[in-house]
């Protein structure tokens, strides 16, 4: 495996104007999108780099009560317009999130839908992987020589993969729930009573003053526990070869898969059939040459 820095993020943040026609939504969007290139401009961001994606452009609409002598009617009808847009940000530094978070929000832009990570060159770094497969499976096959095993490959497949950061984030919620006041009272008033179980018609008896604790009835409502996500990379104890472990943030992970199978023998026993081989080598040369004598001697 190999962890891997992006070269480049896109962030991507989801904007919505409405009005009352369809100028003053187009008028007041323009502006705001106006204003987010100049700020990202400032932030070293190139305009060829921000890209506007026209999502949607809808009425709205709102109900309008009637009232009339003997009846009320409520009537939906079009108040306006609303206009849907995305913003693709294309950045090289992740230093500058923050500050493009803050001028997103500056323009009343708040919805920020996802961050892509983007890798240039990828096939060099799986050709890196390819090398390091093949390193690992020939200090394998060394191991098994060095015990004096003969291997003969029969068999070969490989593969390749990659997993993003966004794929790897996880909820977490920590909190410590404790016992209710009642179920402690309920406890201590229960700690020296006797309960007797017949077995012959499965009764329990409870001798003790616990009929009225019994019989309260309460509801536990439980308070909101906060929620967060944590980035949990791909561990490593399931590969042989990890490049760039140490890493302070999330990468991109990529993987590669190489697996080889083996006939396997003693070193000793391979000798053998070696010899075994060339022996029968040699008696089928014999024998093809004293064929080849034998039809030279009819044809004289």
């Amino acid at each position: 495996m190999m962890n891997i820095r992006p070269t480049s993020y896109t962030v991507i943040f989801a904007a919505s104007q409405t009005g009352r026609d369809v100028m003053e939504v187009d008028s007041m969007m323009s502006q705001r999108i106006d204003q987010v290139r100049y700020a990202l401009g400032k932030l070293g961001i190139p305009e060829s780099d921000v890209h506007v994606d026209a999502v949607s452009m809808v009425p709205t609409y709102a109900f309008k009560l009637e009232e009339k002598k003997f009846s009320k009617r409520s009537t939906e009808i079009p108040v306006g317009f609303e206009m849907k847009k995305n913003i693709h940000i294309l950045f090289r530094n992740s230093d500058i999130m923050d500050a493009i978070i803050s001028e997103m929000a500056f323009a009343d832009i708040y919805d920020m839908v996802k961050v892509d990570y983007n890798i240039d060159g990828i096939q060099t770094y799986y050709e890196e992987l390819r090398k390091a497969a093949l390193s690992v499976i020939a200090t394998k096959e060394q191991t098994y020589k060095d015990v004096k095993m003969h291997i003969d490959v029969y068999s070969m497949a490989d593969g390749f993969n990659c997993t993003y950061p966004m794929e790897r984030y996880k909820s977490y919620t920590a909190y410590n729930s404790g016992s209710s006041y009642q179920s402690v009272s309920y406890a201590k008033e229960n700690m020296n009573n006797l309960y007797v179980m017949n077995g012959k018609n499965n009764t329990v008896h409870v001798n003790g003053p616990t009929k009225d604790v019994m019989l309260q009835q309460f509801v536990v409502q439980t308070a909101e526990k906060n929620k967060t996500i944590f980035y949990d990379k791909m561990p490593y104890n399931q590969f042989d070869k990890v490049i760039n472990a140490d890493t302070e943030e999330p990468c991109i992970q990529l993987f590669y898969n190489l697996q080889v199978f083996y006939t396997m023998i003693t070193e000793d026993a391979y000798q053998k059939n070696q010899e075994q081989l060339a022996i029968n080598k040699k008696a089928q040369e014999e024998n093809e040459r004293l064929m080849r004598e034998r039809k030279r001697g009819r044809r004289k």
